[in-house]
C-alpha cells in the first residue's frame, strides 16, 4: 500500500512535459541490441571483410556493377522525426547507408567502416538554384563518444569529387535518382557553382538531416512534399519502403568492438576485387593506406614514431647512403662534423692539404695570433723567417740585462757578464800586528 501510494504521489507531481520527453526517444533503441558481428553476419553475402591498416576490419561491396557509388541506388525521402531520410534500394542499405562512414581505399575502392550511431544519413549536402548534390561523410566525421563530429564536411578538394552525385534540383525526389545523375566528369564544375549547406543537428538525442530547406526544396518543386513516418521493426528482413507516408527501419543499439573479426568465410581473398575500377587519386591523405604497415622489408617506415629517447634525425639511412653527421667526403671542411664527446670542433685535424687551424701562421703575419703551445705564453714563440727576433740580444748600447737566455734555461748566477759592477761584497782585510802590518786599534 505504501508503495502504491508513493508511485501515485510521484505521477501526480510529475510535470506533463517530463513524461512526454522520456517517452519521445524511439522505443526500439531500448528493444534491440546487436554486437558488430551481426553487421559482419548480415553483410557477407554482399562483399567481402578485410583488416584494414588504418581502419581495422571494414567491409567493401562486390554485389553491385561498375558505376556503382554510395547513396546512388535509391531516393530521398522526407521524414517527420529525421530530415531527409535515404531510403536505399539495396539489401544492405540498412546497414551501410545509417551507421559507419565511407572511404575510399587504393586497392578496393568504396570501404565501409561500421559504426554505432543511427542516422537518416550520412553525407554532405551541396546546393544551389540549378543543382543539389550529396556525398558520403568521410570517417573523420565518425566519433564514438558523440557519433557525429561537425568537422570536414565541405569535401571540396578535388580527390573528393568522384563521390558527389549531382542531380538537376527539380529531380531530387525521384525514384532510382542514380538515373538522374550528372556525369561524374562535370563535377568539378558543379562543386563550383553550389555551396555547401550541410547541417545535422541533435534533438532529444536523435540525430536530425536539415541541410536542404524544405519549402525551399517545395518551390523548387512546385508542389508539397508530403512528409512520411518512420516505423521501428524488430527484423532486418521487415525493413523498407511501406507507400508514400511510412518507412519500416530496422536501427538496433550496436556495440561496436574493435577486437572482434568477421568470420574466415566473409573474408577477402586475393581474388575478391569489386568490379568498378579503382580510381587511386580519389584517395585523400587522410584515408590513404598506413605506410608504416606497407613499407618493404628492409627499409625503416616513413612516417614512423623514432624508438623512445632517440631522436629521428640520427637513425639509420638506407643503404647506399652516407651517414648522417658522420665524416664528411674528401675535400670538404670538417667544421659541420660532429666532434667527439668534450672536445671542441676547432682542434680536429683538417683534411689532408689544408693548413692546421691555429697553429704556425703563414710568412708574413705576425705571432700574435698564433696558438701557443699549451703552458707557454706566446711571447717566447719563435716568429717567422724574416722577421727580427722577440727580445733576444738588444741594439748597441742597451743593457744586456733583458737577453733571452737559451731556450728553456734560467740566466745563470755565476760571473755577471760584462760591463757589469763588481760584487758589493768588502774586500778582505789583512791581518794587524804583524809584520808589515799596521798595529792593530785598540780595543
Amino acid at each position: 500500500m505504501l508503495r502504491k501510494s508513493l508511485t501515485a504521489m510521484f505521477l501526480a507531481l510529475t510535470p506533463v512535459g517530463a513524461l512526454s520527453l522520456v517517452s519521445s526517444g524511439p522505443a526500439q533503441a531500448q528493444q534491440v541490441i546487436v554486437s558488430i558481428t551481426f553487421f559482419h553476419q548480415q553483410l557477407a553475402s554482399y562483399g567481402r571483410w578485410f583488416d584494414h591498416p588504418q581502419y581495422g576490419w571494414t567491409w567493401f561491396p562486390t554485389a553491385v556493377d561498375a558505376r556503382w557509388r554510395p547513396y546512388s541506388r535509391g531516393q530521398w525521402v522526407w521524414t517527420e522525426e529525421y530530415g531527409w531520410y535515404w531510403q536505399s534500394d539495396e539489401p544492405f542499405g540498412w546497414a551501410t547507408y545509417h551507421y559507419g562512414r565511407w572511404a575510399y581505399d587504393e586497392e578496393y575502392g568504396w570501404i565501409w567502416i561500421p559504426g554505432n550511431t543511427w542516422g537518416p544519413a550520412w553525407v554532405a549536402f551541396r546546393y544551389s538554384e540549378g543543382y543539389v548534390g550529396w556525398a558520403p561523410l568521410p570517417p573523420e566525421t565518425l566519433d564514438f563518444s558523440f557519433g557525429f563530429s561537425h568537422i570536414y564536411t565541405d569535401m571540396s578538394a578535388r580527390y573528393y569529387e568522384p563521390r558527389w552525385v549531382f542531380v538537376p534540383r527539380n529531380r531530387f525526389l525521384d525514384a532510382r535518382i542514380y538515373t538522374r545523375a550528372e556525369p561524374m566528369a562535370q563535377n568539378n564544375i558543379f562543386i563550383r557553382q553550389t555551396i555547401n549547406v550541410t547541417n545535422y543537428i541533435t534533438v532529444n538525442r536523435i540525430v536530425v538531416n536539415r541541410s536542404i530547406d524544405r519549402q525551399r526544396m517545395e518551390t523548387a518543386l512546385g508542389r508539397r512534399i508530403t512528409a512520411a513516418r518512420v516505423r521501428d521493426v524488430d527484423d532486418v528482413r521487415k525493413s523498407g519502403r511501406r507507400g508514400d507516408s511510412e518507412i519500416d527501419a530496422y536501427r538496433p543499439q550496436v556495440r561496436v568492438s574493435p577486437q572482434a573479426a568477421p568470420p574466415a568465410a566473409a573474408r577477402a581473398r586475393p581474388n575478391d576485387k569489386p568490379p568498378y575500377s579503382i580510381q587511386k587519386d580519389a584517395t585523400p591523405p587522410s584515408e590513404r593506406r598506413d605506410v608504416r604497415t606497407t613499407a618493404p622489408p628492409g627499409q625503416p617506415p616513413a612516417r614512423t614514431t623514432p624508438p623512445t629517447g632517440q631522436p629521428p634525425a640520427r637513425t639509420t639511412p638506407p643503404s647506399g647512403q652516407p651517414p648522417a653527421r658522420t665524416t664528411p667526403p674528401t675535400g670538404q671542411p670538417p667544421a659541420r662534423t660532429t666532434p667527439p664527446t668534450g672536445q671542441p670542433p676547432a682542434r680536429t685535424t683538417p683534411p689532408t692539404g689544408q693548413p692546421p687551424a691555429r697553429t704556425t701562421p703563414p710568412t708574413g703575419q705576425p705571432p700574435a695570433r698564433t696558438t701557443p703551445p699549451s703552458g707557454q705564453p706566446p711571447a717566447r714563440t719563435m716568429p717567422p723567417t724574416g722577421q727580427p727576433p722577440a727580445r733576444t740580444t738588444p741594439p748597441t748600447g742597451q743593457p744586456p740585462a733583458r737577453t733571452t737566455p737559451p731556450s728553456g734555461q734560467p740566466p745563470a748566477r755565476t760571473a755577471p757578464p760584462s760591463r757589469q759592477p763588481p760584487s758589493r761584497q768588502p774586500p778582505a782585510q789583512p791581518p794587524c800586528g804583524q809584520p808589515g802590518q799596521p798595529a792593530c786599534p785598540p780595543r
